[in-house]
């Protein structure tokens, strides 16, 4: 799937760089074995929205594996402004900042072969406006669970995505726009890129914190709902909750607020994007601006 605007100019360890010479090393780390941490950003009237939200989970998550970071927050918010406006792109944009454990002079899984390697901070920038239609997108179960926390806590926002990337694989043979991926206890998880809620009645109800990665879009979609008068659940969410569900979306960063219409061939409500999720996706947008950021104090 091609983006609207070629990406011409990348960060890369402290410079920037033509796409053609954002070279990176294939002793890297996060190519060797995906040691890395990423975030993804979206682009609104030049700013980047939540800029200091994701550069801040970025430094938790590159700490929590254990990857030492030279540069500062701030260093990296700012690069990442940088990067946007050396493209000149103002809106309809995605941000990826991936960040790996470095170069180390051989290979292995030993992380002590990186003790004195700096790590490799990698920033792009491409024009892409949301991929998925507002109109509403299918999904199809996925036979692929989502990873639960005894083997690898979904909290941490590493480059280990084999498991939704063969998710979304059978989606694609299925005919669905995305996976819906069951936790390990056969309860809905979230699917290969995004949250999921439901709503019934005035019940706004979304899978609890153990096998997902809980958002930035989700939890700005817990204040938002109040506004709706929907009472907010994070609770187990079944299958058969899904089917029986009133409207049903999905959140993310990257893709805002979608509307899901049907789920393994059935129809979710009116098979049409509900009341509540439109007015919460329009809430949603006027937020988003608001909490864009264009400059580094």
């Amino acid at each position: 799937m091609q983006s609207q605007i070629e990406p011409q100019v990348c960060f890369l360890n402290g410079r920037l760089v033509p796409r053609s010479e954002a070279r990176i090393s294939i002793w890297d780390r996060g190519f060797q074995s995906g040691d890395a941490v990423y975030e993804g950003l979206r682009v609104y009237r030049g700013g980047v929205f939540q800029l200091h939200e994701h550069v801040r989970r970025l430094f938790l998550c590159a700490r929590a594996i254990g990857i030492r970071m030279s540069l500062t927050e701030r260093d990296v918010a700012k690069a990442i402004l940088d990067t946007v406006a050396a493209n000149r792109i103002e809106e309809d944009a995605h941000v990826r900042i991936t960040v790996s454990r470095g170069d180390p002079l051989s290979s292995g899984m030993d992380t002590r072969i990186c003790a004195n390697v700096e790590p490799t901070v990698a920033i792009l920038v491409e024009g892409k406006k949301p991929q998925m239609p507002k109109s509403g997108i299918r999904l199809a179960t996925s036979s692929v669970r989502r990873t639960p926390a005894q083997c690898l806590d979904p909290k941490l926002h590493t480059c280990n995505q084999l498991g939704q990337i063969l998710a979304k694989i059978e989606a694609n043979n299925a005919g669905a726009d995305e996976a819906l991926m069951l936790d390990t206890d056969g309860f809905v998880a979230e699917t290969n890129s995004a949250n999921i809620f439901i709503i019934q009645g005035d019940i706004l109800s979304t899978p609890r914190a153990d096998s997902i990665m809980p958002g930035f879009t989700r939890q700005l979609v817990f204040d938002l709902a109040i506004e709706r008068d929907l009472r907010v659940r994070e609770t187990r969410v079944s299958l058969g909750d899904v089917y029986m569900a009133d409207e049903m979306f999905i959140t993310g960063t990257v893709n805002q607020i979608v509307p899901v219409i049907e789920v393994d061939g059935r129809a979710i409500g009116t098979g049409k994007a509900g009341p509540h999720t439109g007015a919460l996706l329009e809430r949603y947008l006027q937020e988003a601006e608001k909490l864009t950021v264009t400059a580094v104090a």
